[in-house]
């Protein structure tokens, strides 16, 4: 390499370096503070915007509301359900605190240096028996609708209850043979 070449180099170089030195000292000294653009937050009570329930951000339907959303229940009905849609509420509140409070129980029980297992089942049939209590509850409640649903409604709600309850079972999954049996032949 000729030592002319390495002097252009160098020069450019320096200059690249400069100009990135300059342009740091100009950003962080000189020029003001950019501000960011963002919109603000939108208000809680907005529709269709997080705070509503069952929007991202918002409280979550429980299983009665939601089945009741996708009925698309009319003004009037809602009115009449209210007082069941409230009674739901409060009892499901109050069987998950218990559950909850169960579960902390399990949780004490579990951290005892010698762990009684007999104590734990219990606590834990008692979890399974409240959740069992609570579907029950939500069976009952939904079947309360249907009195004052429209013949469209009810069909919907039927086939709702069918697939949110008793879902189909999954496909099987593909035949393996055992191990070590011999290949299928060619068909």
């Amino acid at each position: 390499m000729t030592p002319r070449l390495l002097q252009v180099l160098l020069g450019l170089s320096l200059l690249l370096n400069t100009f990135v030195l300059v342009g740091f000292v100009y950003r962080s000294w000189i020029a003001p503070p950019f501000e960011m653009d963002w919109p603000p937050p939108p208000p809680r009570g907005a529709p269709g915007l997080p705070g509503q329930p069952g929007q991202p951000g918002g409280p979550r339907f429980n299983p009665v509301e939601m089945v009741a959303h996708d009925l698309d229940l009319d003004a009037e009905q809602r009115k009449v359900m209210q007082g069941l849609f409230d009674q739901y509420a409060k009892a499901r509140r109050d069987r998950l605190k218990e559950i909850q409070r169960v579960r902390e129980q399990t949780a004490v029980e579990m951290r005892r240096t010698p762990i009684d297992m007999a104590r734990i089942d219990g606590l834990v049939d008692q979890v399974s028996l409240l959740r069992g209590e609570q579907q029950k509850e939500t069976l009952r409640t939904l079947t309360q609708l249907e009195p004052t649903l429209r013949a469209d409604q009810r069909e919907r709600l039927q086939r709702l209850l069918v697939d949110r309850v008793a879902p189909p079972p999954p496909p099987p999954p593909p035949y393996r043979p055992p191990a070590g049996a011999p290949p299928r032949p060619p068909q």
